[in-house]
């Protein structure tokens, strides 16, 4: 290590871009990750804001505390080093960005003719995501905003569906993000209704669904920090 990298470490910005490039991150993935601004890195002077530590240690429980907040000890807990890389790989969790947002075309037709390879890979919080989509409109507000990244997974067995929950909906006519309850027309039906009350429910044909996705994480738009 160089004297200017060890000089750089001497700051909890400088440990933090010193672990994002042990980790193959960029700046804007991470600040992605923690809902704050793309220069949120780059301009901080000090440290981090509790919250902004305490949402760092949830997505990264293999990093100490110590080691970035005052350079104590090993940057990973003891073992959890390579173990973290062993789990995540080069690339970190990745997953496909869908071109189509909630609303605006299906996840099947666009598996079907677009590739992994062809698409655009983003960072995921969490483990096991099928796709990355971009949430449109204000149905599910307050809960899931405008231009938010949700991360999905496909429910493989639907007799064991999570009524009641926010789920990605995947249909003939688009996917849909709504929670997801039975239907008062009977088992050919499912009913998916909006958490913003402007919007009714809509009573969905079985035989029109795709596939079901559980919603395992939210990247909100940038807020100021």
């Amino acid at each position: 290590m160089s004297s200017q990298e060890k000089d750089d470490l001497g700051t909890v910005r400088g440990r933090l871009l010193h672990f994002l490039k042990d980790r193959r991150m960029s700046q804007a993935e991470l600040c992605k990750m923690l809902g704050v601004a793309p220069t949120y890195i780059g301009v901080m002077r000090k440290s981090m804001s509790p919250a902004k530590v305490q949402k760092l240690m949830e997505l990264f429980p293999e990093l100490s505390r110590d080691w970035v907040l005052y350079g104590e000890g090993e940057m990973y807990l003891e073992g959890k080093g390579a173990e973290a890389r062993e789990v995540l790989g080069d690339e970190g969790f990745l997953a496909p960005l869908v071109p189509v947002s909630a609303f605006a075309g299906n996840l099947t037709a666009w598996a079907g003719s677009i590739s992994r390879n062809e698409c655009e890979m983003v960072l995921t919080p969490v483990r096991g995501v099928d796709f990355a989509v971009k949430i449109s409109g204000d149905s599910m507000e307050p809960v899931f905003h405008n231009g938010s990244v949700i991360f999905i997974k496909m429910v493989e067995d639907t007799n064991f569906l999570p009524w009641g929950h926010p789920m990605a909906i995947d249909t003939k006519n688009g996917l849909f993000v709504k929670e997801l309850f039975p239907s008062e027309k009977g088992k050919r039906y499912v009913s998916a209704r909006s958490l913003n009350p402007k919007y009714p429910p809509i009573e969905m044909p079985c035989d029109s669904i795709y596939g079901y996705y559980r919603i395992l994480a939210q990247l909100s738009t940038y807020t100021s920090y």
